[in-house]
């Protein structure tokens, strides 16, 4: 019997449920009928996400021999072929079932850029992260049944470039996690760029500041209070900051839902959250 636990940990399988809530959130945003084509692009989002985690670690893979040798291919858990064929199944299955194809295939593209080139200049790398995950918010605008100029699209657009700059700040986060020594008000500075884009995304879609971006005021006072009994920034203290905010994109896709009137979905979204705090405790998320 094929052991599952390594094949999870390649997958990050923990980090699989914010795609699925980009989608969704998107949907409730832009005001989209909930239809099959609906969860074809979360089931392709999720998909393209499962496999830049692989390829990102086949590209990686000499690098954490040294660093983070705990991951599957540099323990030989799972063999280089093994991990080139799940990631190419991964991006033909997401592109295949994407009722946007051009839009998902612009992604898988930038997804393989950014494992195999993007990474070389961190500034280039953390620009490609956060284009990405706006992209994967933005994705009812690619199935063309809402314009940018309306209201709903307009929000969604401002939704999504909070969104990347959000990313953009986990991702450098995750620079300093491999940074030898960094400044403790450098990493307080990067850690407060997610929480305001967070508000400001909300806003520009509740456009008052009941009932979401005052919910959020809650894990972002919890975050800041924590983050100031914090006096050192080592490596364990920055991925437990950075599983914090990963994590907190779905609080956010959550309360972009609540904003878009969607309750339910936020709830969903909001409810998911359990499940994949559950899995990062077992399998990291980074």
């Amino acid at each position: 019997m094929v052991p599952l636990l390594p094949w999870l940990r390649l997958l990050r399988i923990g980090t699989l449920f914010s795609p699925a809530a980009d989608v969704f959130a998107s949907w409730c945003v832009a005001g989209l009928p909930w239809q099959a084509n609906t969860f074809a692009a979360a089931g392709a989002s999720v998909c393209l996400y499962a496999a830049g985690m692989v390829w990102n670690d086949i590209a990686d893979r000499r690098l954490d021999a040294v660093q983070r040798p705990e991951r599957p291919l540099p323990r030989g858990d799972i063999s280089l072929s093994a991990a080139i064929a799940l990631g190419t199944a991964l991006l033909a299955v997401g592109i295949w079932m994407s009722p946007c194809r051009t839009h998902h295939a612009l992604i898988a593209g930038l997804v393989l850029a950014y494992d195999f080139l993007g990474k070389r200049l961190d500034w280039l790398g953390a620009l490609g992260m956060g284009t990405l995950r706006a992209m994967n918010l933005g994705t009812a605008l690619a199935i063309g049944g809402v314009s940018t100029t309306s209201p709903e699209g307009n929000a969604l657009l401002i939704a999504a470039a909070c969104y990347g700059i959000y990313i953009v700040a986990i991702t450098i986060l995750g620079i300093f996690e491999d940074t030898p020594k960094v400044r403790a008000r450098a990493v307080l500075a990067v850690q407060s760029a997610p929480l305001l884009a967070a508000l400001c995304g909300l806003f520009a879609v509740q456009r008052q500041l009941w009932p979401a971006p005052l919910l959020a005021a809650i894990p972002i006072v919890w975050f800041a209070r924590r983050n100031t009994h914090q006096l050192t920034w080592d490596r364990a203290a920055i991925r437990r900051s950075m599983t914090f905010l990963l994590l907190g994109t779905m609080v956010y896709t959550a309360l972009l839902a609540l904003a878009a009137d969607e309750p339910l979905v936020a709830l969903c979204i909001a409810g998911a959250i359990t499940p994949a705090r559950w899995v990062s405790r077992r399998i990291a998320l980074t």
